[in-house]
């Protein structure tokens, strides 16, 4: 089927596709859209604009493999406790108030 203006602007007009303007629910729409613009088609960019803006909202499962819950970061990787535990206890005490290296941990840009 061919895509005509009549097709687009009937598309556009819909109340779920319709812009919702320069508000929250638009941002929300703008930053849902770039999600799916990105997802598996730019890496890890849309984990990373999930990650820092928490849009799309999604409803994790047991499949995460984290208890149910979305990671917020990657692990440092497990030489650094072979090879440079003082170094790797002293950055995670820095980083976060556990001082634990936890998936689950806040990064510095949500604090």
């Amino acid at each position: 089927m061919a895509t005509t203006t009549v097709s687009v602007t009937n598309y556009l007009a819909q109340t779920s596709v319709a812009y919702a303007g320069n508000n929250g629910t638009g941002l929300n729409q703008i930053l849902t859209q770039k999600y799916l613009a990105f997802f598996q088609n730019s890496g890890f960019e849309a984990f990373y604009n999930y990650r820092r803006t928490g849009i799309p909202a999604f409803h994790a499962g047991p499949g995460t493999g984290n208890t149910g819950v979305i990671p917020k970061r990657w692990l440092y990787p497990s030489d650094e406790s072979f090879y440079n535990e003082a170094n790797l206890k002293a950055a995670l005490t820095r980083q976060f108030t556990t001082g634990v290296d936890d998936v689950n941990n806040d990064l510095w840009i949500n604090k």
